[in-house]
Parts: structure tokens; sequence; C-alpha cells
């Protein structure tokens, strides 16, 4: 773990690999470190930068709000630290929505975009949903495994529920995870999934995408990945089955041979 100092945040990533850099962006209450288990047989191919987005991991927790052109303008900061000139960028759910901001403010930087359970514009009914989050973050703030648990049905497809060797995998995962985020970034990261849209500019991304979702979806569901795709100028939509918004934890083996058919393309 490394940081990059991008203003007056540090900003925390992990390196892995060689070859042509890929960024990872990860969603919100997610630490850069989440991607590891899902990406690192990628990392005998392609370098790997995995960041951790302010209010997460190891990264500078702020007071003010922020949006995803903010956290967009981090990303490019890592980049710039790193002497990267372009990068594949891959984003889950918020990192998606700061990866289509990445690909409309600095175009040449941005090869091409793996969009992962995200969305173009937060209408009404996802503005209630993320609401509903801040409130149950509010009614567990020191209790993350209570957190979690109260979110699920949101997370994960029914038959994940079913499979219990899947499910308890995923909470493994996540309670090994060297940092959780408190609750005040929980907050603040919402909020920026509330100020995403990017609808009436995604004409103008020049990047070939990726456009990821999970059958059973309901937090971004296939509406929003059909609104993506019908928008942007070059995209094509992977439906991924047996997964609900997790869909990169719930079927690491069908996200990461997209996302492998993505980067061979570009």
């Amino acid at each position: 773990m490394s940081t990059v100092r991008v203003g007056s945040l540090d900003i925390a990533y992990h390196d892995l690999g060689a070859g042509e850099p890929v960024l990872l962006i990860n969603g919100t209450g997610e630490s850069g470190e989440t991607w590891l288990p899902l990406v690192e047989p990628l990392a005998a191919r392609r370098r790997l930068i995995a960041i951790d987005q302010r209010d997460t991991g190891a990264s500078t927790y702020v007071t003010e709000p922020y949006r995803p052109a903010d956290l967009a303008a981090d990303a490019l900061g890592v980049l710039d630290g790193l002497g990267i000139e372009a990068a594949d960028v891959v984003g889950f759910s918020l990192g998606g929505a700061v990866a289509m901001e990445m690909a409309l403010a600095a175009p040449a930087r941005v090869r091409s975009l793996g969009l992962l359970s995200t969305w173009a514009r937060s209408d009404a009914w996802f503005v209630a949903q993320m609401r509903s989050w801040q409130a149950i973050r509010l009614a567990h703030p020191d209790d993350d495994a209570a957190f979690l648990r109260a979110l699920d049905a949101w997370l994960f497809s029914p038959v994940t529920f079913e499979q219990r060797d899947r499910y308890d995998a995923i909470y493994r995962m996540w309670d090994a995870e060297t940092y959780s985020q408190r609750a005040d970034g929980w907050w603040r990261q919402c909020e920026a999934d509330i100020a995403h849209d990017v609808a009436d500019r995604l004409s103008g991304v020049r990047a070939p995408a990726l456009v990821l979702v999970g059958e059973d979806d309901i937090c971004t569901p296939a509406r929003y990945s059909d609104e993506l795709v019908r928008l942007l100028p070059s995209a094509r939509r992977v439906t991924v089955p047996e997964a609900g918004h997790c869909a990169l934890f719930e079927r690491p083996d069908e996200v990461r041979a997209a996302i492998v058919a993505l980067l061979e393309e570009a």
C-alpha cells in the first residue's frame, strides 16, 4: 500500500503486476483492497492499480461534501502521481460513476471503461434508496456487521442467500479488510451517489465501454444498464446470471472474464 498526494488529500492505492495499467475504482463503502481477490489473476499480464477513494481505506477522510467529478479528479491525480498517461478504467457502482466522469474530463487518458453495477443518473427512486442506506448506517454507526447485514437484500441475488458457502466467503473477505469505513464517510459517499448525473453528457465519451449488471441487481437494476448502453456511443452489455449488485463478489469468474474481454479489445 502506497499513497499519492492529490491536492490536500492522500489517496492510497494498491499496485501489483506489470504491463499496461488498469485503474480500479471501488464502490460506496469499499476500499481498493476488495478488488484484489477478483483481479490478482490478471496481474501476470497487466499493471493493476486499485485506489482507496477519499473517505475509504487508508485515504484521507474529509468533512466537506463532494461529487463524482471530484472523485474523478482524485483518480486522475493518482495517475499523474504515478506518471501514467492513460489507463483502462474499471469502476464498481460509485466507482463506475467516477470512471464516467474521468472519461468525460480527460478522454485521452481513458482507453476503455469497465462499468460494473452502475448507472447514468440518480432518479427519484435511486435517491430514496440512498436515503434508506444513510438511515441504516445511522442506526448502526459503530456496528459494521449489523450494518452490512441490514443491506443484504440490496446487495445479493436470491441465489447467493441459498448458497451459503458463497455468501459466507464474501463476508469473510469483508471481515478481513484492513480498514472499515467510518459512518460519516458512508454518508458523504451516499451524497456523491445522489449527486451523480452524466446522462446528458455520455454522448461525449470516446472510450469503448463494458456495461455489466447482475440479473438480480435491485440496487442498480437492468433498466439503468439499458440506459447506459443507449447513451454511450460504444458500449456492450453483459448480464451476469445469479448475481445481484455485488456481482463482482458473487460471480468473480464471470466478471473477470468480461473484464479480460474488454481489455483485450481496447
